[in-house]
């Protein structure tokens, strides 16, 4: 059988430790089946994303630092973040391997890898 290079850069990440954003996004990927269905730039513009989609959660949920509060000066970089993410996921949006997935492969990636979201309680009253 003849590997895709999303294989390769599946493969690449498997050497990542356990407990790595990397290992994680490596099962996740294994576990829908988009080594055969992305090519490596795909799987990478889709990591590039995923991986933004984490860090704007930590940011937007107070849980980089600050005691788990968010305060108002680091707004900036927060807006900075979530900028990159939408810029980050649109180009995977525009993929040919993105628009050739399924529906139902489509939700269960933007579900598990390209969600944002406020927890209730950090929003501002």
């Amino acid at each position: 059988m003849i590997k895709k290079d999303g294989q390769d850069f599946l493969e690449e990440l498997s050497e990542f430790p356990p407990n790595t954003f990397e290992n994680t996004f490596l099962k996740i990927t294994a576990r829908l089946g988009l080594g055969c269905s992305l090519n490596g730039n795909e799987l990478r513009m889709l990591y590039g994303a995923a991986f933004q989609a984490a860090i704007c959660n930590i940011a937007m949920n107070g849980m980089g630092g600050c005691a788990g509060r968010i305060k108002p000066e680091p707004e900036a970089n927060r807006t900075r973040l979530e900028t990159e993410f939408m810029a980050a996921r649109d180009r995977f949006y525009a993929s040919p391997g993105w628009n050739n997935l399924p529906a139902a492969q489509r939700g269960m990636i933007q579900r598990i890898l390209l969600r944002v979201y406020v927890r209730p309680e950090k929003l501002a009253a």
